[in-house]
């Protein structure tokens, strides 16, 4: 939950880091890529923003970025270790989901992604309670009398194919599946390019590079 509202709180802060002189640089086989952006030396592709990670926060994310006006002209690379994300509905629920405040719904419903949720299912949470297990000691929460909801309950593959219908639609967002990240060079000099290479040799880089891990 509180992943998904830091990928929007980074989509904002990109509005101050994404410049020519890009100075902070934040720090898996290929089966699909959409699209391609070629810069025609030494083999790299190019693009202005590269996210190493899919999963529910780096689609979140891409999407977000694809989605903003200041940044929608911008050409996005999402590195996505695992296969192409494929749902179908089940009768039993999945025991694999996340709790949702609304401050993560404002993100989702912003990007498109939270309608394609509701036209299948989720669960609201209008009431919590907490309880010491070695005394009488208990705490509840509420929204103003149980007439709002706290949390809503959202299966983990039915939000991350919301997200990934929508990305679907962002033209300026290319998707590699079951890249393999080897190694990252990060750049010593403002204005110097970061560089991600793939196990199959693949090179791509950019002005702002966004990672959760190999860092």
């Amino acid at each position: 939950m509180a992943a998904l509202v830091e990928a929007g709180t980074a989509c904002r802060r990109l509005l101050f880091s994404l410049t020519p002189q890009c100075k902070y640089v934040i720090p898996n086989n290929i089966i699909s890529l959409r699209r391609s952006h070629s810069n025609g030396s030494n083999n790299e592709e190019c693009y202005d923003i590269i996210i190493t990670g899919g999963g529910m926060v780096g689609t979140t994310l891409a999407c977000a970025i694809a989605n903003n006006r200041h940044l929608e002209s911008k050409r996005v690379l999402l590195l996505e270790g695992g296969n192409k994300h494929k749902y179908e509905p089940q009768e039993k629920y999945s025991n694999r989901v996340v709790a949702l405040n609304q401050q993560t719904r404002t993100l989702l419903s912003s990007i498109g992604a939270w309608q394609h949720i509701e036209a299948i299912r989720c669960s609201c949470v209008k009431m919590m309670q907490v309880w010491d297990a070695c005394s009488d000691a208990i705490i509840t929460f509420n929204d103003d009398y149980l007439s709002k909801e706290l949390a809503y309950i959202v299966e983990n593959d039915l939000l991350l194919h919301a997200v990934n219908k929508e990305l679907q639609e962002k033209t300026n967002v290319d998707v590699v599946y079951n890249a393999k990240v080897t190694n990252l060079l990060l750049p010593n000099l403002v204005g110097e390019d970061a560089k991600v290479q793939l196990e199959n040799g693949r090179q791509y880089k950019t002005k702002l590079l966004v990672s959760k891990k190999y860092i």
